[in-house]
């Protein structure tokens, strides 16, 4: 969808919202960035300069009508006051979302109808189209959805993804006091490209889900996704939750991926070679501990596998704060051992050892920030060792709702001899009561 149609849209949203929210409680979010990013390619492209100004706008509209409904709106838009940021288009926009919502006060159940995202188990997906849930008696409960699908757009301005036409789908659970929820999925889509023929495919997806707490210091989160077209189990994503005692808290979690039965309506038709038999895994375990109410302290480690390699990750950060959370800093370290072939081609080793350190303070009249990363590589790519990055940020508080503040990075890296970024940035959130009072 172009940028005119968003601002029609968007137009249309509006006004019927503030001709039918005489008593309606608004709340509006509002952003504008101008960015600027100047760097000088160590592969020869010539010099670059890039400065789009991004407008993000979201409204959420409460109580209209019968103080059931609702409208939820947010997108943004683009315009390049120089060199080309993305697209051959010198300005861009997009609806992130923009629905309706009708909420049944007496059943627990409510509508939504317009661009939103399913979150429902197994499923994650953003549609055009319409969506509803309801609990039902003896903890049970239902959703479903339908719609078209939202495709995802190259630099080119055309479709990158192989998404289908449609998709519809549904959850039904059950939920035990505040205990157990556990449910069951299915997801289907229609006319999916298959980037490895090429040919339109159906895809759909069945799976389930927990979550349990069967002791206050344990929970358990997990969900388990089949392809009924490859007769194969899509992924596995499980995570633990353990607090043995007081400010230490454990977590383990587990992940599983095969290429073909889970990612592949969501791949590039332009991306590399599809290899159907390609799996990736991971597991870890992390430990936080609250060494006071000023010092806590994070030891992570992360093992990864794919069919072309394997690595370890591991490190740990230590985080500060003072003067009731107002100053917050922080450095962590951590080391990517990776193994023969986990590196992408051509080169030999995917190693490399990385550092940050962060400062940031928070008052009602300003707000600051310094951030350090460095990456320090095994084996050097395009002739570098390492690249870093330096970013500091500035803000003010013109009001309580109105906050301008700016951000500026220097570094270098194996792509560019080096990248100068910054942004001017202009936040506006206000909430009303709909009588004309602040929330």
């Amino acid at each position: 969808m172009n940028s005119a149609k968003h601002f029609a849209l968007v137009s249309v949203c509006l006004l019927t919202t503030f001709v039918s929210a005489q008593a309606a409680e608004l709340s509006v979010d509002s952003t504008t960035i101008l960015r600027f990013e100047k760097f000088d390619s160590i592969r020869g492209n010539t010099n670059q300069n890039i400065a789009p100004a991004t407008q993000f706008f979201g409204l959420t509209a409460d109580k209209l009508g019968d103080g059931n409904l609702s409208l939820h709106l947010y997108g943004w838009g683009r315009s390049d006051l120089a060199d080309n940021s993305f697209n051959s288009r010198t300005d861009d926009g997009n609806l992130t979302y923009g629905y309706l919502q009708y909420r049944f006060s007496q059943t627990g159940a409510n509508v939504r109808a317009g661009r939103h995202t399913i979150h429902e188990g197994i499923i994650n997906e953003q549609i055009d189209g319409i969506s509803a849930r309801t609990d039902l008696p003896m903890g049970l409960g239902l959703s479903v959805f339908g719609g078209a699908t939202v495709h995802n757009y190259g630099s080119n301005g055309k479709k990158i993804d192989s998404k289908g036409d449609s998709l519809y789908g549904g959850r039904i659970n059950y939920r035990y006091k505040g205990v157990l929820d556990v449910g069951l999925s299915a997801v289907f889509e229609n006319s999916v490209t298959n980037p490895a023929s090429l040919t339109n495919d159906t895809y759909g997806r069945i799976g389930g889900d927990i979550w349990l707490t069967p002791f206050p210091t344990v929970d358990i989160i997990g969900q388990s996704g089949y392809n009924r077209e490859t007769s194969k189990f899509a992924n596995h994503s499980y995570l633990l939750n353990y607090k043995p005692i007081s400010k230490l808290v454990l977590t383990g979690d587990y992940n599983h991926y095969s290429d073909n039965s889970y990612i592949f309506p969501r791949t590039p038709i332009s991306s590399s070679p599809f290899n159907p038999n390609d799996k990736s895994s991971s597991a870890g375990l992390t430990a936080s501990y609250g060494v006071s109410n000023n010092l806590e302290s994070a030891l992570d480690y992360k093992h990864y596998t794919r069919e072309f390699g394997s690595a370890d990750r591991y490190g740990g950060e230590i985080s500060v704060k003072f003067k009731d959370n107002s100053i917050r800093g922080g450095v962590g370290y951590h080391y990517l051992n990776a193994g023969q072939g986990f590196a992408i081609t051509p080169y030999t080793s995917g190693s490399y050892q990385e550092l940050r350190c962060y400062l940031m303070q928070d008052t009602k009249s300003y707000f600051a920030a310094v951030d350090v990363l460095g990456q320090f590589f095994k084996v050097p790519i395009y002739n570098e060792s390492r690249a870093w990055e330096a970013i500091t940020s500035l803000g003010y508080h013109i009001t309580p709702a109105l906050a301008l503040s700016g951000d500026i990075s220097y570094g270098r890296n194996p792509q560019f001899t080096e990248e100068v970024k910054g942004l001017i940035r202009l936040t506006y959130n206000m909430a009303n009561n709909g009588s004309g009072g602040k929330k």
